[in-house]
């Protein structure tokens, strides 16, 4: 059997070069799209957390990708460019959401009484909020570490980051996350 007849693709070239080649070869952003379309979606469902919007993340994440080919200056890996597309797009649409820094609230809410509960919604609100504005470099090593629960080092795998400039980016993200909630102390 040859390769196209078992579904599997006979371009041999690499990532970058496929990615150099899909601004005037519409094909070989197709067989990039193919390469990592199931890593794409995986990135964007451990953001949101919801099959649908996921999805779509990783729709827009690939147009995003392909209008940004012709600009990809070969700086970090293909796939880590995706990932950074996919999951900024990501904490993008779940922050318009307001659900991953509310989505216990509820069940602690019950909890602890009425008069807590809009303390605690007003002080996640504001939690979200703050995330929400730190800038993509900040935000994105924060939410893989406190969310996700990565290691330094997987964050540095996945962002392309060096490990020392993971650290240091979830240093000051929390620092301003603290300075910001300085009134809910």
């Amino acid at each position: 059997m040859s390769k196209r007849q078992v579904g599997v693709s006979s371009d041999d070239r690499s990532d970058s070069e496929l990615l150099q080649a899909s601004v005037e070869e519409l094909k070989a952003f197709g067989e990039l799209v193919r390469r990592h379309q199931d890593f794409v979606f995986g990135a964007a469902m451990r953001v949101t957390k919801d099959r649908g919007l996921a999805e779509e993340v990783a729709q827009e994440a690939f147009i995003r990708a392909y209008r940004a080919a012709g600009d990809f200056r070969g700086e970090s890996q293909v796939r880590s460019w995706l990932y950074r597309i996919s999951t900024n797009l990501a904490l993008n649409a779940v922050t318009r959401r307001k659900e991953f820094a509310t989505e216990h609230m509820p069940d602690l809410a019950v909890e602890i009484g009425p008069d807590r509960s809009v303390e605690s919604a007003s002080m996640g609100q504001e939690l979200a909020d703050a995330i929400a504005e730190l800038p993509p470099k900040l935000r994105e090593p924060l939410v893989l570490r406190e969310i996700e629960h990565l290691s330094y080092q997987e964050i540095a795998q996945r962002t392309g980051a060096p490990l020392n400039t993971v650290r240091t980016r979830i240093m000051r993200a929390r620092q301003a996350l603290r300075d910001r909630m300085e009134g809910w102390r």
